[in-house]
């Protein structure tokens, strides 16, 4: 048996080809794990190189925190491969109104069509129109297409690019807005529109009329069965001035703020209550008083008195024709129409019926100045 005993150099030599089979497996291992990505955050590309195993890891070592909310491809917990591309969107929250109920919604979309087609869920989803020039407002849409704008009654279809913002839209269908006229976007049944719905604010007063009374008196003076108008009534009014506010032609706002009121003016009316005088004696005495002093023409010489003798007198003063009736009177006595209007005949048969039932004292300065008692 041939013995065999290794000197120090084999020694060292042995273990520096065991070395060097460890040191190049180790350099495979490592090789093996090191992985080269690229890293997409809201559409800006990053080329990522490191030694981490899962989309999480790559994340946290390029100081991306990400939500609840935010879109993340591959998932957080998912390995990475060596020439992978991972993709974040970060989330955005919006308030809009879903089904007519307020929320804040959270989206991943680039475009205000793709945000309400994300929301949406199959209900009716509106979403306020940012008009402001002091940011960047978020595209209408996505891709290019036709959008319509609704309003005043009436839409209109318009081409939409990723170019266009709120105020271009406008525009192009021809609408013009107010500063408080509301404009929303809307999707329904998925497809997105542009709204405009009127604000009005301001104050609006109504008017009611108050009825004037009528009030009835006696008087002692007018013959008895005569009536007249002593006052004309005017209808008073209460102004109640209310401030409103309406959406789309619907009052959402309505708050008094002011009244005034006129009173009315009562219509007076005047009843003759004087018993006639005997007609045998007034006669009698105005013939023979009349006789002496107007030659036996009694309603003639009156006549000349009162109105000189014109059958179509009108003063002006509320008094008409020869024997200068009252409208009140006149009517009183049958008559219709105005005084001033009616024959010679007629006016003296009206002045001789008045006479018969009231008196001379109808024509108190003329009377006295004929003698006629």
């Amino acid at each position: 048996m041939v013995s065999f005993t290794p000197t120090r150099r084999q020694i060292l030599g042995a273990s520096s080809a065991l070395s060097l089979g460890i040191v190049a497996i180790a350099g495979v291992a490592v090789a093996a794990s090191h992985r080269s990505v690229v890293l997409e955050v809201d559409g800006v590309s990053t080329p990522v190189s490191g030694f981490e195993r899962t989309v999480g890891d790559v994340l946290a070592a390029q100081d991306v925190s990400i939500s609840a909310h935010d879109l993340v491809a591959p998932a957080a917990d998912q390995p990475v491969a060596d020439g992978q591309t991972i993709v974040v969107r970060t989330a955005s929250q919006y308030k809009v109104t879903v089904d007519g109920e307020p929320v804040q919604a959270w989206s991943t979309g680039d475009s205000i069509d793709a945000v309400l087609d994300e929301v949406a869920g199959g209900g009716a989803v509106v979403m306020a129109a940012d008009r402001s020039t002091q940011r960047e407002a978020l595209p209408v849409v996505t891709a290019s297409g036709t959008l319509p704008v609704v309003a005043d009654g009436s839409s209109h279809e318009v081409e939409a690019g990723p170019g266009d913002d709120v105020t271009g839209l406008l525009a192009k269908a021809g609408v013009t807005v107010g500063p408080i006229d509301r404009v929303a976007f809307s999707q329904q049944d998925g497809r997105t529109a542009l709204t405009v719905t009127r604000v009005t604010r301001g104050e609006r007063t109504d008017t009611q009329a108050v009825p004037f009374p009528t009030e009835e008196r006696d008087d002692d003076t007018l013959a008895q069965g005569t009536q007249q108008v002593l006052q004309e009534g005017r209808d008073g009014q209460v102004s109640t001035t209310y401030y409103e506010e309406t959406v789309g032609g619907r009052t959402t706002v309505s708050v008094k703020v002011g009244e005034s009121s006129t009173d009315p003016v009562s219509r007076i009316l005047v009843n003759g209550t004087k018993e006639p005088q005997p007609a045998s004696s007034s006669a009698s005495s105005g013939s023979s008083s009349a006789g002496s002093a107007v030659g036996g023409d009694v309603w003639a010489a009156l006549a000349n008195c009162e109105s000189g003798g014109n059958p179509a007198t009108n003063t002006g003063n509320g008094f008409y024709g020869m024997y200068q009736f009252t409208l009140g009177t006149w009517q009183a006595m049958g008559g219709t129409g105005l005084p001033s209007e009616a024959s010679a005949a007629t006016q003296t048969a009206m002045a001789q019926r008045l006479q018969a039932s009231a008196g001379w004292g109808q024509w108190p300065a003329c009377a006295a100045s004929l003698g006629l008692r």
